[in-house]
């Protein structure tokens, strides 16, 4: 298991150049044990302060409006391409946490309808529901 976990880190090392835990303890242990080999050389030139500052020694003079651009030399004019309406129902526009997709079947989110037999809520008869009710009879037949 730790094999596995030090050749990821060394893998991530590669393509980011920045070294994982395995590799910077191994480093400072090299240090402290008196090997002349310094930690920092072993992180990529990219990620050094001195390579910072030199990429930000100059200064971007801006431009104080779009009237001091440049014309560009371009015959055509670009457009952003035509709406059309997507088919089918639109997507909601808040999508829901794993928290609240969690809570669904909790006592604050709906209660799911499967293995339930449905009542009527004119007769009170199980089986049907009021909109299919054909008047079978029951304890409150009088209501309407």
């Amino acid at each position: 298991m730790c094999c596995l976990v030090v050749e990821i880190g060394i893998r991530q090392w590669e393509l980011t150049g920045i070294p994982c835990k395995h590799v910077v303890a191994t480093n400072w242990n090299m240090a402290a044990n008196g090997s002349d080999v310094v930690p920092e050389s072993w992180v990529d030139n990219s990620y050094r302060l001195s390579t910072w500052k030199e990429m930000y020694s100059f200064k971007i003079e801006p431009i104080n409006g779009s009237m001091l651009w440049e014309k560009d030399n371009c015959p055509t004019t670009l457009v952003p391409p035509n709406h059309h309406k997507q088919v089918g129902r639109p997507k909601k526009k808040r999508r829901k946490t794993t928290e609240e997709l969690s809570q669904r079947s909790g006592d604050n989110g709906k209660m799911s309808r499967k293995g339930k037999t449905v009542t009527c809520d004119k007769c009170k008869n199980k089986g049907h529901n009021s909109r299919t009710c054909k008047g079978q009879g029951g304890p409150s037949q009088d209501r309407a």
